[in-house]
């Protein structure tokens, strides 16, 4: 597989280099991390040798599919399978013809945003599909160094709906084809028709710095007294925040991320704190169905904000089974969803209560939390005494 790092060129370098691709590969299979440039680069290149883009819409970064002109004509007359319909015209079945463009559509959503099984797994259907008229699809990995992702995806939200709005009019100028319902911080208002670019709604999640209230920084802070900060913001505006640590091999733990603060109405934090901060790949292998490019273990600490316990829903975590939580999780501090996450994303998820009192995935880690928080506690107690003398 070929790997570009879109940090060394220009945007109009990578458009040349993917009309250049495009030109000798019919079929292009776009990978790589979230802020890597792949939706991006798709979206200028195209012009009218492209027939379509498709995306993956799962929570992950998301491969991209370009397909070329002449293939998409091919592939929407190449009929691939009659299948019976469960209804007869007199005693005789009818059948429907379906075509080789249907048939990958019907990959994308059930084989990746349904069925969850991965990038690997989805090269290898498309591949099969395409081999009866001997086209081999080009895997690109697009990638770039951790600060540049970093940096692309805090300020994603900002062109949103240029790039939307650029795709939009390019379907309309071409006649593309693309399943693109939004690019974080943007989405089609009209799906049907294919027009009009907005935000997100308040209760919508952008998969950007947007879903947060506010972000404090954590520089010169310790864990301790960002649980300190959890436990204030809970008690006093009961809203949820949150930050990541991560955890490496020689036994240090360091903050990768700021202090957020989700809206009254949105509580899901965590997996959007992941999105941004770290970006996730959509690996299925075993229970864990994301995976990041991080060296060492993850861990998200949140607060417990009662009021916004209620509000959690699994159909954020990704098509999760929705009997799996009820209306009131009373499972504990440490919730059903925070499991399942934590599971799903092959991380260590710690909770934080308004009291003061810690749950975590990794029964292990309470312990520690908590003696982080008792010495934060004191060091600010004997500040706040000194104060007063």
């Amino acid at each position: 597989m070929d790997v570009i790092d879109t940090s060394e060129y220009s945007k109009d370098e990578l458009v040349e280099i993917l009309r250049k691709e495009l030109d000798e590969h019919s079929f292009l299979y776009l990978v790589g991390p979230q802020g890597g440039g792949k939706t991006t680069i798709s979206i200028k290149m195209a012009d009218e040798n492209v027939g379509a883009i498709y995306e993956g819409r799962a929570r992950s970064a998301q491969p991209v599919i370009v397909i070329r002109r002449d293939l998409l004509d091919q592939m929407e007359t190449e009929i691939i399978e009659r299948r019976k319909l469960p209804i007869f015209d007199g005693d005789d079945p009818i059948y429907v013809e379906v075509t080789m463009l249907q048939k990958l559509n019907s990959i994308i959503e059930n084989v990746f945003d349904l069925m969850e099984l991965g990038e690997e797994q989805l090269f290898k259907e498309m591949k099969q599909l395409l081999e009866p008229i001997g086209i081999i699809p080009k895997q690109i990995e697009f990638t770039s160094n951790e600060e540049v992702l970093l940096r692309r995806r805090l300020q994603r939200h900002t062109d949103a709906p240029d790039r939307l709005n650029e795709l939009l009019a390019k379907e309309k100028q071409y006649g593309i084809k693309s399943n693109l319902l939004g690019i974080q911080g943007a989405r089609v208002m009209d799906i049907i028709n294919r027009d009009g670019v907005g935000k997100y709604e308040e209760t919508q999640y952008s998969r950007t710095v947007e879903d947060f209230d506010a972000i404090i920084s954590t520089k010169d802070m310790s864990i301790g007294q960002c649980l300190i900060k959890m436990i204030e913001l809970s008690l006093k505006e009961r809203k949820e925040s949150g930050i990541l640590v991560l955890h490496t091999k020689d036994g240090k733990q360091k903050i990768i991320s700021d202090l957020v603060i989700g809206k009254q109405d949105n509580s899901m934090i965590g997996v959007t704190l992941l999105e941004v901060y770290v970006g996730f790949r959509q690996n299925r292998s075993m229970y864990q169905t994301y995976t990041s490019s991080m060296k060492g273990e993850l861990e998200v600490i949140h607060s417990f904000t009662p009021q916004l316990q209620q509000m959690v829903g699994m159909e954020t975590l990704g098509n999760m089974n929705l009997d799996m939580i009820t209306e009131e999780d009373d499972t504990g501090v440490l919730s059903v969803a925070d499991t399942a996450a934590a599971e799903r994303f092959g991380i260590t998820i710690s909770v934080i209560d308004p009291e003061g009192n810690i749950e975590s995935s990794n029964p292990e880690r309470v312990e520690k939390l908590e003696n982080l928080l008792f010495e934060a506690y004191k060091e600010w107690d004997s500040k706040d005494v000194s104060s007063h003398t």
